[in-house]
Order: C-alpha cells, then sequence, then structure tokens
C-alpha cells in the first residue's frame, strides 16, 4: 500500500460512496467527519517509508504512486500538510451537523479535499492545475445546489479559478523548453509571468476578486466558508512548493517584490471597502482577502523569520474563518438577515453569536489578546525594516477592517430593549465558547500552538 492510495484514493473513494448515501444527511457528515480525523491521526502516527508493526501486522506504507506514467509522491515531510488538511475536513464536517448546509456538502466536500491533495502530490506538477480544477467543479453542487439559481459571484469564481488552468499549463510548457537551453533566461521569466497570472486567479489577489465579496452573499455561509479555508490554503501551500521545486523562482527577486506590492494592495483595499459594506457576507469576502494578503506579505519576506510567520498563521487565521462562517451559519438558520439593520440589537438575544461575530473579524484585523495579533505584530515589524510603503498600506487597511468590526459592534449593541436572552440552543452555545475560547488562548500563549505548526515547512527545504 502507499501514502497516495490512503490519503487519496481512499478519500474519493469515501467521497463516492457518500453520495450514494446522500438522503441521510447526518449520517454523511458524521461519516466524512470520521474518514477525515481518522485521515488526519493517521498522518499524524503512521511513518512513510518505514516499517510499522502492529502486532503480528508489518506493513511498509511507500511513498509513490505511478499512475499512467505519472507520479503522485507523498513524502514523510509532507505528513504535517496532510495532518492539516484532513483535520480542517474533520473540524467543518462535523461542525456542518448543527450549521445545516445542503446534502450534497459531505461526499462533495470531500472529493474536493481529495483533490487538492492530490494537487499537492502530483508530478510533473502542471497535473496540478488539472486537479485544482476539479476540486473546483467539486465545490460547485454544494454552492449552489440543484434547483437554486447561479449568482455572478459564482460564475466568476468558475470562470477565475478556469482561467488559471491555461495560464499554468503554459507556464509548465515554457519552464520545460527553457529546461533545453538554461541560458535563454526570457523563456523563464515569461513563464514566471504566466505562472504568477494562474496563482493571482487561483487566490483571487488584487485585481481579480470582486467575485468573492458576490459570491458570499449568493449561498449558505458555511460550505462557501470551507472552499474559503481549504482552497488557499492548498493553493498558498502548492505556491509554496512551486518556489521550493524552482531554482529559477527561489532566486527571484523581482518575485518576492510583486508579492509584496500584490499584497498591500489586498490588505490595503479589503480594508478600506470592508468599511463601506453593510452586508455581513461581503465584510466576511473581505477578510478572507485581507488573511491572503498578509500570508503574501509573509512569504515576500523571503526569510526564515518570514516562513515561519506564513506557517504559523494557518492556525489563527483558519480558527477565526471557521468561527465567523459558524456564526453567519447560525444567524441565518435563525433567518436573521445578514446586514448591519438585521443584526441591530442581536446581542441582546443572541450574546455568543454577536461576540462569535466580532472576536473573529478583531482576530483577522490582529486586535490584541486575539490569535491574529502575534504573527500581525511579527510582519509588520519586518515589513517596517523592509518598506515603509508597504507599511503604511497594510496599517491603512488594518484600520479599515478593524473600523469595520466597530460598525457591526455598534449596531450588535444597539437596542432599546435593555434585558439580556440566551437565544443560541446548546450545540451553538459549546460550538462558539469553544472557537471564543480558542481565539483567546491563541492570543495569550501563541508559542503554545505555533510550534506545532511550524514543522509543515519541512516539506519545502530548498526555500531555506
Amino acid at each position: 500500500m502507499s501514502a497516495p492510495v490512503l490519503w487519496v484514493v481512499v478519500p474519493a473513494a469515501g467521497g463516492l460512496f457518500l453520495w450514494s448515501l446522500r438522503r441521510n444527511q447526518n449520517l454523511t457528515l458524521g461519516l466524512s467527519a470520521g474518514l477525515c480525523f481518522i485521515l488526519s491521526l493517521a498522518a499524524a502516527v503512521i511513518p512513510i517509508n518505514a516499517p510499522v508493526n502492529l502486532g503480528s501486522l508489518s506493513f511498509t506504507l511507500s511513498s509513490t504512486l505511478p499512475v499512467l506514467g505519472r507520479r503522485f509522491i507523498l513524502s514523510p515531510e509532507d505528513r504535517m500538510i496532510l495532518t492539516l488538511l484532513y483535520g480542517i475536513g474533520a473540524v467543518w464536517f462535523g461542525l456542518a451537523l448543527m450549521a445545516w448546509p445542503h446534502r450534497l456538502f459531505a461526499p462533495f466536500g470531500l472529493g474536493m479535499l481529495a483533490a487538492l491533495v492530490a494537487a499537492l502530490a502530483v508530478e510533473p506538477f502542471l497535473y496540478a492545475a488539472l486537479l485544482v480544477e476539479t476540486a473546483v467543479l467539486f465545490s460547485i453542487p454544494f454552492l449552489s445546489p440543484p434547483g437554486r439559481p447561479v449568482g455572478p459571484g459564482l460564475q466568476r469564481y468558475l470562470i477565475f479559478q478556469t482561467l488559471a488552468v491555461p495560464a499554468i499549463l503554459f507556464a509548465g510548457w515554457l519552464m520545460n523548453a527553457a529546461g533545453v537551453n538554461p541560458a535563454e533566461t526570457a523563456s523563464f521569466n515569461r513563464a514566471g509571468l504566466f505562472l504568477g497570472l494562474g496563482f493571482a486567479f487561483w487566490l483571487a489577489v488584487f485585481p481579480f476578486y470582486n467575485w468573492l465579496p458576490m459570491m458570499m452573499t449568493e449561498t449558505h455561509p458555511f460550505p462557501v466558508g470551507f472552499v474559503l479555508s481549504l482552497l488557499p490554503t492548498a493553493i498558498l501551500l502548492l505556491g509554496l512548493d512551486f518556489i521550493n521545486a524552482t531554482p529559477f523562482l527561489r532566486s527571484s527577486e523581482d518575485l518576492y517584490n510583486v508579492l509584496r506590492v500584490v499584497g498591500v494592495m489586498m490588505v490595503f483595499t479589503a480594508g478600506l471597502w470592508a468599511m463601506f459594506q453593510v452586508n455581513l457576507a461581503r465584510i466576511f469576502g473581505y477578510a478572507v482577502i485581507f488573511e491572503t494578503g498578509f500570508a503574501l506579505f509573509a512569504i515576500s519576506l523571503n526569510n526564515l523569520p518570514g516562513w515561519m510567520l506564513f506557517a504559523a498563521s494557518f492556525m489563527p487565521r483558519l480558527l477565526a474563518l471557521l468561527v465567523l462562517a459558524f456564526s453567519l451559519a447560525s444567524l441565518e438558520n435563525h433567518a436573521i438577515p445578514l446586514t448591519l439593520a438585521g443584526v441591530r440589537g442581536l446581542a441582546h438575544k443572541y450574546p455568543l453569536i454577536s461576540l462569535g461575530l466580532l472576536s473573529s473579524l478583531l482576530s483577522i484585523a490582529g486586535f490584541p489578546l486575539l490569535a491574529g495579533l502575534p504573527v500581525r505584530l511579527e510582519v509588520f515589524e519586518q515589513l517596517a525594516e523592509i518598506s515603509q510603503t508597504a507599511f503604511i498600506g497594510a496599517a491603512v487597511g488594518t484600520a479599515g477592517l478593524v473600523f469595520s468590526a466597530i460598525q457591526v459592534l455598534s449596531e450588535l449593541v444597539h437596542s432599546e430593549d435593555r434585558s439580556w436572552h440566551l437565544g443560541e440552543n446548546w450545540p451553538e452555545r459549546v460550538i462558539l465558547i469553544g472557537g471564543i475560547l480558542f481565539l483567546l488562548l491563541f492570543g495569550i500563549f501563541p508559542q503554545t500552538f505555533y510550534h506545532s505548526i511550524i514543522f509543515i515547512l519541512q516539506a519545502f527545504p530548498q526555500i531555506f
């Protein structure tokens, strides 16, 4: 047995099996959460390319699976990535039991997760573009379930994600052609340009992100939160893998300068646009853009502290987006409009949902005592040493997102009714209290949590 079979073929087959059980939503969500938990745990404890002895049973999990002349490789250094990705799946599928997305969420979400892991494992790398597109196609049925009209935001999402495929494939062809004559630097430059364009479409970087806030208002907050947590995480790791495997990218100062400029524009514009939004779902979309901008900041530093900040940012970002998505899903399930006017005075009726909304937004903005602050402070310190312009742009964008969160707070507490009620049901109370406490614990004791995630960088040894 090989590692790609366990972490790609098994979940893909599991998604196909769950599709046959889609009428029983609770069963499919429970099985998908259990399978992801087992796969995440297996990635943490089972070595790859080393003998495993379980009593009388002994086996070795090989790292390579050849398929039609191509190879899927999951090395021992990839185990932390597998733990992270399937851990994301376990948490989201488990909480979906209380968020109530569409019944297609579990089977197609599991298929999307398997396709993204396959994209990280495939060699040659250009085939990753086709697998990422497969993952995007898997997301469409639960973002826009059958019988529901497809909005323009979802259409643009599919268009932009699909446009990335020819750009990545053309970049791969140029890199192969340039490999014949390494002295032809123009081909490498063109390949880098198309590669950057492909990742710009994938990550919805400035100015290709107009579809993201639109899509947030057209579908249920929970499944779209799952997509916007999982897809950028996998794409960022895939981009890091490209940089790790490609010498001309690692040595290109222009690449890191472009990433810094793009990151500044994303943080600056996302923070400013969030200030003028009255729809909470659109604010969620700009928060995702804001987070991606800071991830690009960390990569653009191109030093050990920058790579460590990039890895350390995963946990607080994923936790804040999870709490924000679950809070918005709870509002929608209680038939509360996702607008500032709709949540006016909500803190008196649903205080935990209100606190979840506020704490997640402030954590993304890097507010003191919350999970996002330690990484934000380190990134700001690094930026101040490299570029004053980038520092000012990031600071203005951060101030804009904080102002947006303050607007939300003002509406939540604005009520003539002075009485307080706990309108949340017990599962919502437990989940929201747990999420808020974790946001606080991450902010107060960051080293405890960050040390466990930075080992993800073992999969990219060449970047150092």
